[in-house]
């Protein structure tokens, strides 16, 4: 990698285009972009999300478990009402043009991008295995890359910013652009420049996204719900206020 060359690595969207327009406009420089899945699903900005990625073009984009959603609708069907609700309504919704990219995602594998030679994942494990967060056991992150002798792992799915290294490899989750876990209302990401890595988060205008939520008129009927969701955002708790995020925030993960 030429030590001019900038690589934005970004993961996690979940329909909130305002995060993802906050990331842009602060890397406006970047000479590559690494997308590691979850687009739209379950945010109230799927199409202009969308329309975002479009612009920014990613080299490489990751599918991810909630893009696999978007195609088929079974996965979520088991989830409770509101969620299910939530999901139907923003894709019933979508523009063709926001689907199609989606098809383009690609799996788990080895991939170069700006002469650096990373794996990617999106980082969602089959259970039992526990999830790759900080505290997790060395299986979690190697069960990611299998048998790859790739030096570097690119994951995300956990919504935790932080970097793992074991043996001779090193494991970075960006955290998450649209739905942060930590107590932050902020935007994480990470950007590799001069040939080092450097997480980063930025802040941005919530409004647009609560107006936006406001007018998924599924949710009247499941007023807690929608109160809970904007309650997550704000606080940056994004899936609520409990263990094992309000642990990670006293410790200071993003």
């Amino acid at each position: 990698m030429t030590k001019r060359t900038k690589i934005l690595v970004i993961g996690d969207i979940h329909g909130n285009a305002e995060a993802l327009r906050a990331v842009i406009d602060a890397e406006k420089d970047a000479d590559h972009v690494v997308f590691l899945g979850d687009a739209l699903l379950s945010g109230p900005q799927a199409n202009e999300t969308a329309e975002l990625l479009i612009e920014l073009g990613p080299d490489i984009s990751i599918m991810g478990n909630h893009d696999e959603e978007v195609f088929d609708h079974s996965l979520f069907a088991h989830w409770p009402e509101e969620w299910v609700a939530l999901n139907e309504w923003i894709i019933e919704r979508l523009e063709a043009s926001s689907i199609e990219p989606l098809r383009e995602y690609l799996p788990a594998g080895q991939y170069e991008i700006g002469g650096l030679k990373m794996f990617l994942h999106h980082g969602e494990l089959e259970k039992p295995t526990p999830a790759a967060l900080p505290d997790a056991p060395d299986e979690s992150f190697s069960t990611m890359d299998g048998d790859s002798e790739c030096p570097l792992i690119l994951f995300g799915h956990t919504h935790v910013q932080f970097t793992r290294t074991i043996g001779d490899k090193t494991y970075i989750n960006p955290g998450s652009i649209g739905q942060p876990r930590c107590g932050k209302l902020h935007a994480c990401y990470g950007v590799f420049e001069n040939g080092r890595y450097d997480p980063r988060q930025v802040t941005y205008d919530p409004t647009p996204w609560l107006d936006a939520l406001a007018r998924v008129d599924v949710l009247d009927v499941f007023p807690e719900f929608q109160q809970w969701l904007k309650d997550g955002l704000l606080n940056g708790y994004g899936i609520g206020e409990r263990e094992p995020w309000t642990r990670f925030a006293a410790e200071g993960f993003n």
